[in-house]
């Protein structure tokens, strides 16, 4: 490894970017190597651009999405393309087909959007009655095959029965590989056929007791977020799902309410977000979900169809996000990230080139092959790129007129390639990711986020049987098992703690950066950089409910969208991250010793993370 990475960066690094090669796992330089020739495979890229690019990702100063430092250069990117390349989508549930494709995108280990707005459920047939799905040992209609297309074949024989033909069926599983054997391509083991069989059931009983009625959009967001459940139950990916509803719907509104009722566990799949453009828009209701549960984020369709910067008027015809909305997409259409690690940078100078190189690489990835024919089409029409900043708040780069001069240059660079490459411009270029493991990776500040805490623990999650576990153990890291949001024991999951002391560079969330600071910071950010949008948790006190309730009355015109998370008491067991004191933290260090991964085992024993991407603490995909 490069001098200066933490044993928690080159720990996140090795779980979840390393892949084998030959005998051994990758070292950082082999993983850059790789992932900038996937990057470059099929285009005449001079020489020169090549050792640059190695400049800025051997030295952290700039690199792809996660899904792209995993999969650039691989046999997977030549069978799936852009699939493999890009973290997420948006998709809207105007059609239960939709559904499937969302599964399939899953399992691929993206993340997805998905709206359930009244106008588009509307589309989609009642539900027949008496329709029985039922699981065989041997002898059935559907034999089900061992593969992600198998796997969706069910579930979309068992949509088809319920919104479609109202046939029941059976179906067998015999054919799927058991629990805990190599899953070869993606890493891992396989989870075995339980967690479909579970799923089958839990859409079953959902879609049962709408028989002879519509669906309601919150039984369509069930649906989805037991199709992440089952992605993720004993597996390699970590599903990522943001739903997008309507503000009025009060089922909805009421789903994540931890005083009202249990919380199905299958609903910690997903992040909700309502549709407001105006303040006026927030009832009640919505305010409730602040107080108790979990708070509802907000997207401005408005302003996202009408603006590229803020106050910069540039069309878009995007209607939803991704799951961790700073991606501003139309239906079919991935986020295509790259990221820019400003705290490694010199000067500007390096700003610029960095952006330049960064939206070269992203704009490559737009002529891969997609195997949707709905992506294909719409990403060869916008050529959507979105790079990103990271370590904002640690930069003295991170500066009005300085983003404003970088960003320029991106609007030349988008003009100037796509020439070269004779497509049409890219509709959009910035944005600002939450960027959740990659920051850890780079050793920084997350996006435009402060710092936590002073002192905090950081948890990271694995699979079970992941060998690094042991490792981390011996070191003395406390190890424990994964407990899920209704308190149940998650077996194949296992959480391990670093004790973690916030750069001093880095402004601590607090009386002198507060939600007022925060929220101030993502106007910034929307207004100078992210011509899509800029992704932030903004942590609040109960006690500031008010200030949050003002701020977006005077500033909802000026975002995109926002989220919100309870600083403290916020009802999630094992947060990624807990505040701690300097005095547990010197202790807890203290009983630590130096990391040895030498002797890690490659790849193809190992069982691949299941932990974020880089998207927001464990609320998006594998890689």
């Amino acid at each position: 490894m490069n001098r200066g990475w933490s044993s928690l960066a080159e720990v996140v690094y090795k779980r979840t970017y390393a892949r084998t090669q030959g005998e051994y796992l990758e070292n950082w330089p082999d993983t850059v190597e790789r992932a900038i020739q996937g990057n470059i495979s099929g285009h005449t890229v001079s020489s020169e651009e090549t050792a640059r690019l190695e400049y800025f990702l051997l030295n952290r100063k700039a690199m792809p999405a996660g899904r792209g430092l995993w999969f650039s250069g691989t046999d997977a990117q030549k069978k799936l393309g852009g699939s493999a390349l890009n973290n997420c989508w948006f998709l809207k549930g105007d059609d239960w087909r939709n559904l499937v494709s969302a599964q399939d995108l899953l399992m691929l280990g993206g993340g997805v959007g998905f709206s359930i707005e009244s106008q588009f459920i509307a589309k989609i047939p009642s539900v027949k009655k008496s329709v029985r799905v039922v699981h065989r040992e041997d002898q059935a209609d559907l034999l089900v095959a061992d593969s992600r297309e198998g796997w969706c074949e069910l579930i979309a024989r068992v949509l088809e029965s319920y919104f479609d033909t109202g046939k029941s069926f059976s179906y067998s599983t015999k054919n799927i590989r058991p629990r805990g054997q190599p899953i070869h391509g993606f890493g891992g083991y396989a989870s075995g056929p339980a967690p479909l069989i579970r799923s089958v059931e839990k859409i079953s009983a959902i879609l049962d007791r709408r028989a002879a009625s519509s669906a309601r959009p919150l039984d369509i967001m069930d649906v989805l977020c037991c199709i992440g459940e089952m992605v993720v139950s004993g597996n390699v990916r970590r599903s990522a799902i943001l739903i997008l509803g309507d503000v009025n719907d009060e089922d909805y509104l009421k789903a994540k309410r931890w005083d009202l009722h249990p919380i199905p566990a299958e609903r910690a799949m997903a992040n909700l977000s309502v549709v407001a453009n105006q303040y006026a828009e927030l009832g009640d209701l919505y305010w409730e979900t602040y107080l108790h549960g979990e708070p509802f984020g907000l997207v401005n369709r408005n302003n996202i169809q009408k603006y590229g910067r803020m106050g910069e008027e540039k069309h878009d015809d995007a209607i939803g996000v991704n799951p961790c909305a700073e991606a501003t997409l139309c239906h079919g259409e991935p986020c295509n990230l790259q990221e820019i690690i400003l705290p490694h940078l010199n000067d500007e100078a390096e700003l610029v080139e960095a952006a330049r190189l960064m939206h070269r690489w992203g704009k490559r990835v737009t002529c891969e092959k997609y195997h949707i024919p709905v992506s294909q089409e719409i990403i060869r029409k916008n050529r959507r790129v979105g790079t990103s900043i990271t370590g904002c708040l640690e930069s003295p780069l991170f500066k009005p007129e300085i983003l404003d001069r970088v960003y320029s240059a991106i609007q030349d660079e988008n003009v100037r390639y796509s020439q070269e490459l004779g497509i049409t411009p890219s509709i959009r270029t910035t944005l600002v990711k939450p960027s959740g493991t990659l920051s850890l990776v780079n050793d920084c500040s997350a996006g435009i986020h402060p710092a936590y805490a002073p002192y905090y623990i950081r948890r990271v999650r694995f699979a079970s049987n992941a060998p690094m576990l042991e490792i981390l153990k011996r070191a003395g890291h406390p190890i424990e098992p994964a407990i899920r949001s209704d308190q149940s024991i998650d077996p194949d999951t296992a959480i391990a703690s670093f004790f973690v002391k916030s750069p001093a560079a880095v402004p601590v969330m607090g009386e002198k950066f507060g939600l007022i600071e925060q929220l101030n910071t993502v106007l910034l950010a929307q207004r100078h950089w992210a011509d899509q949008s800029v992704s932030v948790t903004v942590y609040y006190q109960r006690s500031e409910i008010p200030l949050i309730k003002t701020w977006l009355s005077q500033h909802l015109g000026e975002i995109k969208t926002l989220s919100f998370l309870a600083h403290s008491d916020h009802g999630f067991i094992q947060a990624p991250i807990e505040p701690i004191s300097a005095e547990s933290y010197q202790k807890s260090i203290s009983n630590l010793k130096p990391i040895d991964l030498t002797k890690l085992k490659p790849m193809n024993e190992l069982t691949h993370e299941t932990d974020a991407s880089d998207c927001d603490e464990g609320g998006c995909p594998a890689k």
